[in-house]
């Protein structure tokens, strides 16, 4: 009996090294290859998304709260880019206190302020929709640009507040209290004990975000009854011609934000589902492991926050009409400013082919 738990430790050890080793790997490939890709495909969609919602014709309290979700998805890919991926491309930097310190007081608390302000902002603008299509009568006082600008600005400020905790996690190391080659941050005594263990998994894994997934969910299920109701209305009272063109036109901004939602859940469960297994299971283990599986599981979040584009350019015709009319307008600007230099050019040849003809001729006289 008394060989028996020196192999169970050594086992055991093997088995941490190979899951790290794993752990790390995934870690790598979600950051740097999959991570650089969806970063620029996300800020060029969310800004394209911006230039859209903000036209004339598609401005109302929905196009509001998506402007303000797309702001918040793009500085969740620029910090993912800062605080992750630069890590795995170039690690040497993490051995800098200029980095340590923006990283434990800056880069890490606001990424996950934009995570849970992207989470929170899809609960808004599905609250926002079901108002809309669920309680018609109060649609216009409760759904409009002033009402949208305060749930954005009472969203940003609780979400704030309820991510206070990870601004104290980290603390920079100066380089006196390290070796070169030690990381130039490291946790705080709450970022490695108890505490912050239980702040990530009940106060962010289930109430940041279970809650708001059970919330989108409910309200998106209640969004498709109304809409499947008030669909069999107008095929009753109308022509056939008439309720099918009512339909489709009253339906486009629902059916982008049904997909976009639903995508959202189906996505932010992958990551909580990921985060939560490993915290359950090391729980008193590894905390090294934990982080490295949570980097892969934030990848989630990530694709999240560079797809809503194409869906909105997948179910919104409106959508897709007023990029039309975007990209046409600028791309007419650059052909009409091609022209002009082109014939500015072509003019002040012109005027230097008639002044060498006529020195020329003078010379020959």
């Amino acid at each position: 009996m008394a060989n028996v738990t020196p192999s169970i430790t050594v086992n055991t050890t093997v088995a941490d090294d190979e899951t790290m080793a794993l752990a790390t790997k995934m870690h790598w490939v979600s950051s740097v290859i999959f991570g650089i890709i969806f970063m620029i495909i996300g800020l060029t969609g969310n800004s394209l998304s911006i230039l859209v919602w903000r036209r004339k014709v598609m401005k109302s309290s929905t196009g509001t709260y998506l402007i303000a979700q797309a702001v918040a998805d793009s500085g969740l890919l620029v910090f993912f880019f800062i605080t992750d991926t630069i890590k795995m491309i170039w690690p040497e930097i993490a051995n800098s206190y200029a980095y340590g310190s923006f990283f434990s007081y800056i880069g890490y608390p606001i990424f996950f302020l934009f995570v849970v302000c992207s989470i929170w902002l899809t609960v808004g603008v599905t609250v926002d929709r079901y108002i809309q299509v669920c309680w018609i009568m109060h649609a216009k006082t409760m759904c409009n640009d002033k009402r949208a600008y305060t749930g954005i600005g009472i969203i940003t400020f609780l979400c704030f507040v309820i991510n206070l905790p990870h601004f104290m996690t980290y603390k920079p190391v100066s380089d006196d209290m390290r070796s070169p080659d030690e990381a130039a941050f490291m946790q705080t005594d709450f970022g490695s004990g108890e505490g912050s263990m239980r702040y990530e998994f009940w106060v962010h894994c289930m109430f940041l975000v279970l809650v708001p997934w059970a919330t989108i969910f409910i309200l998106n299920m209640l969004i498709i009854r109304q809409v499947t109701r008030a669909n069999k209305r107008m095929e009753e009272k109308r022509s056939s011609f008439a309720s099918g063109k009512v339909k489709r036109s009253e339906s486009q901004i629902t059916r982008i934000l049904l997909t976009v939602t639903f995508t959202f859940l189906v996505l932010i469960a992958l990551q909580c589902i990921t985060q939560c297994f490993f915290m359950l299971k090391d729980a008193a283990g590894n905390r090294r492991i934990i982080n490295e599986a949570f980097s892969v599981a934030k990848l989630g979040i990530v694709i999240n926050s560079s797809i809503n584009f194409f869906l909105y350019c997948l179910t919104g015709r409106r959508f897709r009409k007023e990029l039309g009319h975007i990209m046409f307008r600028h791309c007419a600007c650059a052909r009409n400013a091609y022209m002009r230099e082109s014939s500015t050019g072509d003019s002040n040849n012109s005027s230097m082919d008639k002044s060498k003809s006529s020195m020329t001729s003078s010379s020959k006289f």
